[in-house]
C-alpha cells in the first residue's frame, strides 16, 4: 500500500511549467512509512513467513521418511518439492524482510522489488522441482511398485493440516512474494487430498500405478500454476501497466477534472504489484495561476487514489509549449 504521496522522482529537481514560469522544488530521498498499518501488515507478513518456512521444512524431514517407509513416490516426490517450498520461502521471508527498508539515495524507490525477487525465485525453485518430480514418476508408472496405503493416508492427513495452517496463515498477505507462498501452499494441500484420495484407492483395489499418475499429474498441475504467476511477475519486471487496470480509462477520468485541458505521455507501472508509480504530462490553460495548478495537482493525486496509485510525477504544460519528452517508440 502508499508510504507517502509524492509528485516528484525523489532525489531530483522537478519543474512545473505553467505561464508564469518555472517553479523548481528539489526534495531529498526520503520515502518515509509512516502509517502505522503498514508496519503492522509487515510484522504480520514476516511472521506468517517465518511460520510457513519452519512448518515446511520440519513437515518435509517427516515426509521424506514417511515417503522412504511407505514406499510412495508420491509421498517421496513431494517430498522434494516441500524442500523446496521451504527454501523458497525461506527465501522469501528474507526479501520480504529487507523489502521494508527505507529509500535511500542509490535505491531512491526503496527496495520493495526485492518482495517481487522473491517470488520470481519461489517460481523458478518450483518448476525444476516439478520436472524432477516427473523424472522420478515416470519408471514407476510403467513398472509400478507396492506402496503402504495405511501410512500414505496418515501422512496426507498430516500434510493436509499442515499446508492448510501454513497457507491460511500467509492468505492476509498482498504483496507478489506472499501470494506466490500462499498459491503454493494451497497447491500442496489440494495434493495432500489427492494423496488421501489415492491411499484409499490402493488400499482397497492395489492400484499401485496410481501413486506415480498422481505423482506426475500434481507436478504438471503446480507447473501449471507456477507458470501462470510467473508470468505476472515477470510483467512488474518489465514495467508493465498493471494488468488489473486500464490505462486509457484512467485518462479519461483524468481529463474530467477542472482545468485540465489535455494529458499526455502517461506512464504507469508497479514497484511490486501492490504499489504502482505514475507520470504524465498535464496540460492546463495560459492563464492558469500557481494556486489553481495546486489545487488541480492535489485533485488528480486524490483521483488517482482510486486505482491504488499513490505516487505521481506530474508535469503541467501550457497548451502552445513543446514536449520534448521521448515517445518510447
Amino acid at each position: 500500500m502508499a508510504t507517502n504521496e509524492k509528485n516528484h522522482h525523489p532525489g531530483t529537481p522537478h519543474s512545473h511549467s505553467s505561464p508564469q514560469g518555472t517553479c523548481k522544488h528539489k526534495h531529498g530521498n526520503h520515502h518515509h512509512n509512516g502509517h502505522p498499518h503498514h508496519a503492522h501488515h509487515h510484522a504480520e507478513a514476516y511472521s506468517s513467513l517465518s511460520v510457513a518456512f519452519f512448518l515446511n521444512l520440519v513437515f518435509a524431514i517427516i515426509e521424506f521418511f514417511g515417503g522412504m517407509v511407505t514406499n510412495s513416490i508420491a509421498v517421496i516426490s513431494d517430498a522434494v518439492h516441500d524442500f523446496g517450498d521451504a527454501m523458497a520461502i525461506g527465501m522469501a521471508w528474507l526479501l520480504e524482510r529487507y523489502s521494508k527498508k527505507e529509500a535511500n539515495k542509490r535505491f531512491s524507490y526503496g527496495y520493495r522489488r526485492l518482495s517481487t525477487l522473491g517470488g520470481l525465485l519461489i517460481g523458478t525453485i518450483l518448476l525444476f522441482s516439478s520436472a524432477i518430480i516427473v523424472i522420478r514418476a515416470i519408471p514407476r508408472l510403467i513398472h509400478p511398485e507396492e506402496t503402504q496405503s495405511e501410512g500414505m493416508f496418515a501422512l496426507a492427513l498430516l500434510g493436509l493440516a499442515v499446508n492448510g495452517y501454513a497457507a491460511f496463515r500467509v492468505s492476509r498477505g498482498t504483496s507478489i512474494n506472499e501470494r506466490m507462498v500462499m498459491w503454493h501452499l494451497l497447491e500442496d494441500a489440494f495434493g495432500w487430498i489427492l494423496v488421501l484420495i489415492s491411499s484409499i484407492v490402493i488400499y482397497f483395489w492395489h492400484w499401485y500405478q496410481l501413486d506415480a499418475a498422481l505423482a506426475i499429474l500434481l507436478a504438471f498441475w503446480i507447473a501449471y500454476n507456477v507458470f501462470n504467476n510467473l508470468r505476472s511477475t515477470l510483467q512488474v519486471f518489465l514495467q508493465a501497466v498493471p494488468a488489473h487496470l486500464e490505462l486509457e480509462k484512467i485518462e479519461s477520468e483524468l481529463r474530467k477534472i477542472p482545468l485540465i485541458k489535455d494529458i499526455h505521455h502517461t506512464h504507469l507501472w508497479s514497484l511490486d504489484g501492490e504499489k504502482h508509480i505514475f507520470t504524465a504530462h498535464v496540460v492546463v490553460d495560459d492563464k492558469t495561476s500557481l494556486e489553481e495548478i495546486e489545487a488541480t495537482k492535489k485533485d488528480l493525486k486524490k483521483t488517482l487514489t482510486h486505482w491504488s496509485i499513490y505516487e505521481s510525477n506530474i508535469e503541467f504544460e501550457s497548451p502552445n509549449a513543446e514536449c520534448a519528452e521521448p515517445n518510447h517508440e
